[in-house]
């Protein structure tokens, strides 16, 4: 059974210890197997690259919020609420 293998490619990685530009994750079957330069990667490997200036870091980071741009999920949680905390932290 061949594993569903993919990159993800980001200007700067964070893996946990140290930062480093202009590498990619090495994901199979959901599972981190190495993070390599660029151009290291293998030619058959499927790639997804971030937007240019986008970071990618473990998954330890607090997302949780209330709210933002002025808005408290409790006092508006509407979908135009929601969207305007998404517009407000989208930046972050």
């Amino acid at each position: 059974m061949n594993a569903k293998r993919f990159a993800i490619v980001a200007d700067t990685v964070f893996d946990g210890t140290a930062v480093r530009r202009d590498c990619a994750v090495l994901v199979a079957d959901g599972r981190i197997e190495a993070v390599v330069a660029r151009g290291e990667l293998p030619a058959d490997v499927e790639t997804r690259v971030l937007d240019q200036g986008g970071w990618l870091a473990p998954g330890f980071i607090d997302v949780q919020v209330n709210g933002g741009g002025d808005v408290l999920f409790n006092n508006e949680p509407t979908i135009d609420g929601i969207a305007n905390i998404a517009a407000a932290h989208r930046r972050f």
